[in-house]
């Protein structure tokens, strides 16, 4: 049958790629960036697909599909997790403010990857008369396949991330080791917490000498490579703390699951799927607090309604003192969901005032703030500042508001451990696998974050005393091991700070994150990941 032109619809037409080689010629660009990755089975295979000589109406189809096709190859080829975790997240998108999603869009933008698809395209139209496109993606393909670096059935480009005792964030290695077998990673999951859960805070069985107050300051979306990301690394309020932790695995990147793992900060660390259990009344670091004598207390910047968070406190981390009274406080913060953030300097300054005038002998405070969530808008802000370019600013007044109340606190003739704890990283640079902002994976960049230790008291001579650092690999067990030390051996009776004696037997313990359905480990100094309990793979970085 012919159609009004006269031409055949049957007619079997033997195409070229078109302008289907500016896709390949972006993928090939893309790569050689270090942007994807490139299967080269499965993009020799769509190359073949779209040159397949077909009937004139299913050349018209094949193509449609092509489309279809070729995204899902993008994103095949992307370092971007499974979109079934996108699909699951569209709840949490759901309580998201517009401005904030307007925000986290433009962060989806690469202006770098837009420009190179705007100079394929223009190579492409200019030259199309004179190269033979379909040949150079043809070869493309084949030169990525034999020299590309991983052979046909996959070739990409990593590198690995190992945790530097000497520095400060995650470094990568310029020669990565060849991957572990998946069975050897599955298993050194599982002896690491075989091993966790033999492990325990013995605090001791009665309080004496000076009374001192254990104050717990739980910070959201505070890491190291965030405060490298604005310069603020080696920041005033840090350098001047008593101990600091610069390899501390916070082991999550979520809130609420950071807070439980804190509060159960006596026992070893456990698996995700076990965290949410009921354990043993020792694990509670609140609860052995409690039973020394401690009355706990309770303060927030937030209502804490975002993911039920105020239940898992009281629930899952087995805290039982009411929530601090936000009456009278500024807000000086919008969240991302549009709730009041209230100011850290007033929460703290209230339960100060209320401290001082308790008949308490010692009290044990767990502070949360979300003074630097990603998508907060200050109170004032200029219009058009994002909550990145933000973040900066925010760190200073955060620091300024824990620095003004140590001073408060020292003013208040009371004895203090302070115990700043970030929750997570910030992700304020993101990576290959997420956006800037996105935490769904738990990667070392995000959950090492900075711990700082001050003891705040007048009896104390510190003159002689230098900010101890801790470079071996820790996580909450050694906070807990830390306020047992200071509570057995009690610096505030004899007058003098020895940070030696008080950190030599903290645990080592490490690297392994999880959320839920995603577990990360680093071996032999590499990270790897597994997603919904399938592969091990090499975690990409930047």
């Amino acid at each position: 049958m012919d159609n009004k032109n006269g031409v055949s619809s049957n007619k079997v037409v033997f195409d070229t790629l078109g302008f289907w080689n500016v896709y390949f010629i972006v993928k090939f660009a893309l790569f050689n960036f270090n942007y994807i990755e490139f299967h080269v089975v499965e993009n020799a295979a769509f190359l073949a697909f779209l040159l397949l000589p077909v009937g004139a109406v299913l050349n018209k189809l094949k193509h449609a599909i092509g489309v279809i096709i070729a995204l899902l190859l993008l994103h095949h080829d992307s370092y971007l997790p499974p979109l079934s975790r996108l699909f699951s997240s569209t709840e949490l998108l759901s309580n998201f403010s517009l401005v904030y999603l307007v925000e986290l869009l433009g962060r989806m933008i690469s202006w770098q990857v837009v420009a190179l698809v705007f100079i394929a395209i223009v190579v492409y139209l200019y030259f199309v008369n004179w190269v033979r496109f379909t040949s150079v993606s043809v070869i493309g393909i084949c030169y990525i396949a034999f020299f590309g670096g991983a052979g046909l059935l996959e070739t990409q480009h990593d590198n690995g991330v190992q945790i530097n005792s000497n520095q400060n964030i995650a470094t990568v290695n310029a020669k990565p080791e060849t991957n572990e077998p998946k069975t050897t990673l599955t298993g050194k999951l599982t002896q690491f917490y075989t091993q966790q859960a033999t492990l325990q805070t013995a605090f001791p069985d009665s309080f004496e000498g000076d009374d001192f107050d254990v104050l717990i300051l739980n910070i959201c979306s505070l890491g190291w490579h965030d405060l490298e990301h604005v310069g603020r690394a080696n920041h005033r309020f840090l350098m001047q703390s008593d101990i600091v932790f610069k390899n501390f695995n916070s082991a999550t990147s979520y809130s609420g699951p950071a807070a439980i793992r804190l509060l159960k900060a006596s026992c070893g660390q456990t698996a995700h799927t076990q965290l949410y259990d009921d354990a043993p009344a020792q694990c509670y670091l609140f609860n052995n607090l409690a039973n020394l004598g401690f009355n706990t207390q309770f303060a927030m910047n937030h209502d804490g309604h975002f993911d039920n968070f105020l239940n898992q406190i009281s629930e899952e981390g087995s805290l039982a003192a009411p929530l601090q009274s936000f009456a009278n406080i500024a807000v000086t913060q919008k969240a991302f969901d549009d709730t009041p953030i209230y100011s850290d300097a007033q929460v703290l300054q209230r339960w100060l005032d209320n401290r001082v005038t308790s008949g308490s002998a010692r009290s044990a405070l767990y502070y949360n703030s979300i003074s630097l969530h990603d998508g907060n808008i200050v109170v004032g802000q200029r219009r058009g500042l994002s909550s990145v370019d933000s973040y900066g600013p925010r760190t200073d007044t955060l620091f300024q508001d824990l620095e003004l109340f140590m001073r408060k606190l020292e003013q208040s003739g009371k004895n203090y451990i302070v115990v700043m704890v970030p929750e997570h990283g910030a992700s304020l640079s993101g990576d290959k696998m997420q956006i800037a902002g996105m935490r769904e994976i738990p990667s070392p960049n995000i959950v090492n974050v900075p711990v700082a230790v001050r003891f705040v008291s007048n009896k104390l001579n510190k003159n002689n005393v230098q900010t101890k650092i801790i470079n071996k690999n820790t996580s909450y067990l050694a906070i807990s091991q830390l306020i047992a030390n200071t509570i057995e051996q009690n610096p505030f009776t004899q007058g003098y700070l020895d940070i030696d004696l008080l950190t030599s037997d903290l645990p080592v313990t490490n690297f392994v994150a999880e959320n839920e359905s995603t577990e990360m480990q680093i071996s032999n100094g590499l990270p790897y990941i597994r997603l919904d309990k399938e592969e091990w793979i090499k975690y990409p970085t930047n």
